[in-house]
């Protein structure tokens, strides 16, 4: 009996260190890991924007943050908006969308997945962005497969659902919101 006690105030004193030393190792790394997120996020919003479009400002809507580009006279010029989408091969995708005053797609950034590499990430290259820029919200934006305008990239489909499933969501958002963004 005093062996089993001995041997749990044992596991308990390990069990508790470990705790602490994971919950400090976490407080560390949190802020640089924090840092870098941020700078992930701008960089991505900068890539979404139409060249020369002015800087971006982080507008609240619908309780969500819209990057927000306005010209001088403060018409709206493009939003770039997070974007997620938990169906890709990999699991989650989260990508930053840009969408025009025009509602056309800019573009996107892909700031997280774990897609297959050399296949599932292969939506953020331009043979299958290409085919995406520009186009106007009304287009069908689903895979071929699917019904949609758009081709899948080849042995990644799921991964192209995913991605066009984030580009309707962030299209449904601005919408959503456009009322307040004019």
């Amino acid at each position: 009996m005093k062996e089993s006690i001995r041997l749990v105030a044992v596991l308990t004193a390990i069990c508790s260190i470990s705790a602490a030393m994971l919950a400090a190792v976490y407080n560390i790394t949190m802020g640089p890991i924090n840092r870098a997120l941020e700078k992930k996020i701008a960089q991505a919003t900068a890539d979404v924007m139409p060249v020369g479009a002015p800087k971006a400002g982080i507008e609240k809507l619908g309780g969500e943050p819209f990057y927000v580009s306005r010209a001088d006279d403060g018409t709206l010029v493009a939003v770039a908006i997070e974007s997620v989408s938990s169906n890709g091969y990999g699991g989650e995708i989260k990508m930053m969308v840009g969408l025009g005053a025009d509602k056309t797609l800019i573009g996107y950034s892909v700031i997280s997945s774990k897609e297959t590499a050399g296949l599932g990430t292969k939506i953020a290259e331009d043979d299958f962005m290409g085919q995406l820029v520009g186009k106007p919200f009304s287009s069908d934006w689903r895979v071929r497969k699917d019904g949609g305008d758009f081709d899948a990239v080849t042995s990644a489909t799921i991964s192209s659902r995913a991605a066009l499933e984030c580009i309707r969501e962030a299209m449904a958002k601005y919408e959503e919101v456009l009322p307040e963004l004019n």
